[in-house]
């Protein structure tokens, strides 16, 4: 066995400055620029020509003015969207009770409706005549057609009642948006 002498790491370029150097005086700029190199450009450009310095520092000026209008419509889109999907949340739980109030009725009737119907053949098993036979069935046929028509009218309101109560959420968030787009 052979002792090896430890592998030195690579030094890499040190990316900060390091305690012999003095850090910079000069005044750092408060936007952050879309590339640092073309930043140090302008910068060294103006200290050769003093007409540059006054351009640079102008549109550092322009470019942090439209950094606070940036700021302020990120931050008013946010809160639309916050309101948007708080208005769908509602929208959708309105929705979901709705739809289960439907289905429970639904259900209710469809029981309701076989027990009718067990009843009402237990009644045409003991017709002893051709013609009671023919009036059972008569008068169930018009009961189920009486139960059908009635139950269809109360899910069509209640789907109304539904809709209408689960849509006064977007409604009202489409009203202050307009509004507020308007003004």
């Amino acid at each position: 066995m052979t002792n090896k002498p430890p592998k030195k790491k690579s030094e890499k370029p040190a990316a900060k400055q390091s305690a012999d150097q003095k850090p910079s005086v000069e005044k750092k700029s408060t936007v952050i620029p879309f590339s640092p190199v073309a930043a140090e450009a302008f910068r060294a450009m103006g200290k050769n020509a003093p007409e540059l310095k006054n351009y640079y520092t102008a549109m550092e000026t322009t470019m942090s003015n439209y950094k606070d209008q940036y700021e302020k419509m990120s931050g008013d889109a946010t809160a639309a969207i916050r309101q948007s999907v708080e208005s769908y949340v509602r929208f959708g739980t309105s929705m979901m009770k709705g739809s289960e109030a439907i289905i429970k009725t639904c259900m209710e009737m469809a029981q309701d409706s076989a027990e009718r119907n067990s009843a009402a053949l237990k009644s045409l098993m003991a017709c002893r005549t051709l013609n009671e036979a023919a009036e059972a069935q008569n008068k169930l046929a018009q009961a189920n057609m009486d139960e059908a028509m009635s139950a269809v009218s109360k899910i069509s309101e209640m789907t109304i009642k539904v809709c209408t109560e689960a849509c006064e959420p977007l409604n009202e968030h489409m009203t202050k948006s307009m509004k507020k787009m308007s003004a």
